[in-house]
């Protein structure tokens, strides 16, 4: 096993708040930037590498931070931003693998088996992930990956700020031993106290500790966290995998008033997520459409299709079903998002066309179109209906 087997990745946003106000203001560059409240009460929700070089941290009472640093840059939180920020991140993620589970706002894991054939090793998808991250949302990532979901948030934290580590399977014990053993999940302080007093720092040291000592030093989750320590953990993504769903959405700097460009827009998307799913030889049994008006109103409209599919052109005659039908209650759209959802493996699940005959024509265009812009890139091909209309 090398490089080749570390398909489990952990993408991890470095300092986020932070490095979206910096981003956005970059006279807050090299400065000790926190987001958070400034008032007597408030909290550091998150600090810039400077910052945190002052031993600021996340949590940290504002009053603390500003006696560390004098000269602290206090910024409101904008969650709206960060959310946004978030849902395009996941997007750049989705389109390389629907195998995805998001923990939190600024990370989340990736399973990378299947978008081997066509991005290559685990190594260069990670680095394909952070330089598109960096080039069209001028932000910091860092990535690590190994054969094991926990070695692989290990490694990401290690790569920081910036970087990536990735941890083959054969140097996976190696690579830990020398670390404290507060870095795996589940040893909070308690459980680092009772291992201390066993003269147990390292994770290392772990592997001597009897199976009954280090149960009651870490609780129910000593075998866990042996068979880590030992470097023989295997697990991969979280179980919500098996229910996930492959979809994709879009804010609009300006609102979308026409019905028609909002119709354009939901068969672009539709066409992406459509993709995605047959990328990973995923099929889908229902279709989503979500829209956001400029006062905040959302609503999401579904459709469950006959036969599972993984066809743009069947997605996209359910969601423009769905917006048309939506037209009169929704005059202007702010955010508009399609997403497919229980997905079947198409492995194991004959897909609409073999069971219907429906679009035969359409599976062998769509497959050609996606050879096609594998080869030549995203935007080579595309439907004659999602070409923005020429002025004149």
């Amino acid at each position: 096993m090398g490089i080749e087997d570390c398909t489990i990745l952990h993408l991890d946003m470095d300092a986020f708040f932070a490095s979206v106000e910096v981003r956005d203001d970059p006279s807050l560059q090299g400065l000790p930037v926190v987001v958070g409240g400034a008032g007597n009460h408030g909290v550091v929700a998150a600090a810039s590498y400077p910052a945190r070089a002052r031993g600021i941290s996340s949590a940290m009472p504002m009053a603390i931070a500003r006696r560390r640093a004098p000269d602290l840059v206090i910024v409101p939180p904008r969650i709206d931003v960060y959310r946004e920020v978030s849902a395009r991140v996941m997007d750049l993620l989705r389109e390389v693998t629907p195998a995805i589970e998001q923990i939190s706002v600024d990370e989340a894991f990736l399973d990378v088996a299947g978008a081997r054939r066509l991005f290559g090793p685990p190594d260069r998808i990670a680095q394909r992930l952070r330089s598109r991250i960096r080039e069209e949302l001028d932000l910091p990532s860092s990535v690590g990956g190994s054969v094991s979901r926990a070695v692989a948030k290990i490694a990401s934290a290690r790569a920081k700020p910036d970087g990536m580590l990735i941890v083959p399977a054969e140097q996976t014990a190696s690579f830990l031993a020398p670390l404290p053993v507060g870095v795996i999940s589940g040893i909070g302080p308690k459980a680092q106290q009772a291992l201390e007093r066993l003269g147990v720092r390292t994770v290392g040291q772990l592997r001597d500790v009897p199976a009954s000592a280090l149960r009651r030093a870490v609780g129910p989750q000593a075998p866990m966290i042996a068979t880590l320590a030992a470097g023989e953990d295997r697990t991969g993504l979280g179980t919500r995998v098996r229910d996930r769903s492959v979809g994709t959405e879009r804010t609009y700097e300006h609102d979308l008033v026409d019905p028609a460009e909002v119709r354009r827009r939901l068969t672009v998307m539709a066409d992406e997520v459509s993709r995605s799913l047959r990328r990973s030889d995923l099929a889908a049994r229902a279709v989503s459409v979500k829209l956001r008006a400029p006062d905040g109103t959302t609503i999401t409209r579904s459709a469950t299709m006959d036969q599972p599919t993984a066809s743009g052109e069947r997605l996209r005659e359910h969601v423009v079903a769905l917006w048309d039908r939506e037209v009169p209650r929704m005059p202007a759209v702010r955010l508009a998002g399609v997403r497919a959802e229980r997905l079947q493996e198409t492995s194991s699940h004959p897909t609409a066309t073999e069971l219907t005959g429906r679009g035969t024509g359409w599976g062998g265009l769509e497959s050609a179109m996606d050879r096609a812009r594998d080869r030549f890139g995203s935007e080579s091909l595309t439907r004659g209906s999602t070409l923005e209309p020429r002025e004149g």
